[in-house]
């Protein structure tokens, strides 16, 4: 199964966290006018990130669902999908499941995620032969939607972090028993590739480009928005790069800027 096409997605609600307070460069306004009116998505994808948190706490549940659905840009989509995934924290295992599973548009599925993820880390069985590993494995394999896999994909990549090793994440990043665990152990090695296995700019660069799978891409992509946000680059200096790379990189070396102009929006 492929999914790139929520890959975005789940880099929203994994980023909200970076974006808590909206700083003094960009007012709520004039984030809402890029998030309105950009045309390179990734820009408005950004400021729409950047927004999370002012919205969660100006707009309702049932207010961000309808625009994370129907919101006329992905700008504003994203806004909202990100605010969810913060007012979602509060909702009940049972409710974030009915949510995974069930016919939301794809961006209010992508909200669940995260805060189903830290339920799945703490899950526990009266059943004798219970392994936490083995549960969210399976999970993560056969799961009901993409969204139930993923979520117990990151989870499952969480609970073993201590014992992973960089080798045989870039392997399970290329081949896993799920396309969802490709991707979670591609974003468990972009830690490797920024501390025990540092990679230079350039090489995640090309690997954010041409990584043979996406799991690797990803991995590039996440490792590289953290050099970038460390970077002198100003907001400016992004937009002009996304603007010359539009539709020419590929989705993760375009992600990486737009993770990283998020953080630059929100400063």
């Amino acid at each position: 199964m492929k999914f790139s096409g929520l890959r975005a997605l789940v880099v929203v609600t994994c980023a909200v966290a970076l974006f808590s307070v909206l700083g003094l460069g960009y007012t709520v306004s004039s984030l809402e006018t890029i998030a309105s009116n950009e045309l390179i998505p990734e820009i408005s994808a950004a400021a729409g990130m950047a927004l999370a948190s002012s919205y969660a706490e100006t707009m309702t549940v049932a207010d961000l669902e309808e625009m994370a659905a129907n919101g006329r840009t992905i700008g504003l989509r994203t806004a909202a999908s990100g605010a969810l995934a913060i007012l979602y924290r509060t909702k009940t295992e049972d409710e974030l499941m009915a949510i995974l599973t069930g016919t939301s548009d794809p961006m209010v599925r992508a909200a669940a995620i995260v805060p189903v993820q830290q339920y799945l880390i703490t899950k526990t069985s009266d059943a004798e032969d219970f392994v936490l590993t083995d549960y969210l494995k399976d999970l993560a394999t056969n799961g009901e939607t993409h969204e139930m896999r993923l979520a117990a994909a990151k989870a499952y990549y969480f609970m073993v972090r201590k014992s992973s090793k960089a080798a045989d994440l870039e392997e399970q990043a290329v081949t896993n028993d799920s396309d969802e665990l490709a991707y979670a152990a591609g974003e468990a090695l972009a830690g490797f590739y920024l501390s025990f296995n540092p990679k230079t700019q350039a090489e995640l660069e090309d690997l954010a480009s041409t990584g043979a799978s996406e799991g690797l891409r990803v991995a590039g992509e996440i490792a590289l928005s953290s050099l970038l946000i460390q970077s002198d680059l100003t907001a400016q200096d992004m937009e002009t790069t996304l603007l010359s790379i539009a539709e020419t990189k590929s989705a993760e070396y375009r992600g990486a800027y737009k993770i990283a102009l998020a953080n630059r929006y929100a400063l």
